[in-house]
């Protein structure tokens, strides 16, 4: 009887209204550029660009979005199919450009490069997520975390589709190339510091993508990544210890957020048949011999707990004070007194730490 309750909510779930772009003439507050690499083809249904098809070719574009005036911290409201958009309360597009030439996307992000001191932040994001909810869910981590990198994201094939997780892993695997070639025009723009963050099945792929460079000997480009963050990451903890066995010295720093009440990964790994996936993981012994940062915040559970660090308000607040977060991931013994006792583990190469509430508080 459970498993069929649980297969009509994921139907339920599946025919929900999904994200869409919505164009806007003016931005009634703030804006943010969302630089765009994107192996999405055409949508069969609409002919539109960015469908869920899969291209062998790189597209290349630049979003402006519109950030709403009356939003609270955590808040992500984009316009939906068949609704109104209300640029006071959704994200919208104010301003869009594809570039036909590589040298054309160079050229402009090399100028944004340059105001952001060469430092860039590439979002890569997960299963079931269509093309305009992973732009707007960039701009929205880049406002709430005030983040004053360069925005890049890769926008690859997800069928955007619950009942779908079969086509985005393999959609995973087949973009890549498309993936280490978007790094690698960023690095002829000028990019200096990469910061990779991935969410669920994008860290696989950004893992995979990590291994291929490490293996076609793509140093320069690899060296060009100045961390990694995964945010719940659907990877079989197997797999990543060998990905990260190619790459060899990993990007440090290296942060897991996990969380044991992860719902998504949990069904996840009922799925494939295991215990646990990487951003559920229960025994940090596992990854222990990989200089690995893990930061458990299943105490911040917002919804399905898949996503806290960027739906939880409590949580963004306190990964804002990036003096102390900068210190923990240095590994600064003064600043994990700060935290509450019993919330840092150290085993071998790796560290977890366990956020609580209280933790947040004592913060400030």
């Amino acid at each position: 009887m459970r498993r069929i309750f649980l297969a009509v909510f994921i139907v339920l779930l599946g025919c929900s209204p999904r994200g869409e772009l919505a164009f806007i003439e003016q931005a009634p507050g703030a804006e943010m550029k969302v630089f765009v690499g994107s192996t999405r083809g055409l949508d069969p249904q609409t002919g539109a660009e960015f469908g869920y098809e899969r291209s062998e070719t790189l597209q290349l574009a630049r979003f402006d979005v519109s950030i709403p005036p009356e939003r609270a911290i955590g808040d992500l409201r984009y316009p939906l199919k068949g609704r109104r958009v209300d640029p006071m309360t959704d994200f919208a597009i104010s301003k869009a450009q594809t570039y036909p030439a590589s040298a054309a996307f160079r050229a402009d992000l090399r100028r944004s490069l340059i105001q952001s001191g060469g430092d860039a932040v590439v979002f890569v994001h997960g299963f079931n997520t269509n093309f305009a909810e992973g732009i707007y869910r960039l701009a929205q981590m880049g406002e709430d975390f005030e983040l004053p990198e360069t925005l890049v994201h890769y926008a690859w094939p997800s069928r955007g589709h619950m009942l779908g997780y079969a086509y985005d892993r393999d959609s995973a695997l087949f973009a890549r190339d498309g993936l280490q070639e978007l790094l690698q025009q960023m690095r002829r723009s000028g990019a200096r510091k990469i910061l990779l963050v991935a969410h669920s099945m994008g860290s696989a792929l950004s893992m995979e993508t990590l291994r291929q460079m490490a293996l076609s000997h793509d140093r320069e480009t690899l060296a060009a990544i100045s961390g990694v963050v995964l945010i719940s990451p659907d990877i079989d903890v197997d797999v990543f210890r060998e990905q990260a066995r190619s790459v060899g010295k990993l990007p440090q720093p290296f942060v897991i957020f996990t969380s044991k009440r992860d719902k998504a990964l949990k069904l996840s790994s009922q799925i494939a048949g295991e215990a646990a996936r990487l951003g559920n993981l229960k025994d940090v012994a596992r990854v222990a011999d990989l200089k690995v940062t893990l930061i458990d915040v299943g105490a911040f559970n917002t919804r399905d707990g898949h996503f806290n660090v960027a739906n939880n308000p409590a949580l963004i607040k306190l990964l804002q004070n990036t003096g102390q977060v900068a210190k923990i991931l240095e590994g600064e013994q003064a600043t994990r007194t700060n935290l509450a006792s019993g919330v840092v583990m150290t085993v071998e190469n790796a560290t977890e730490i366990i956020l609580s509430p209280i933790t947040a508080l004592g913060g400030g």
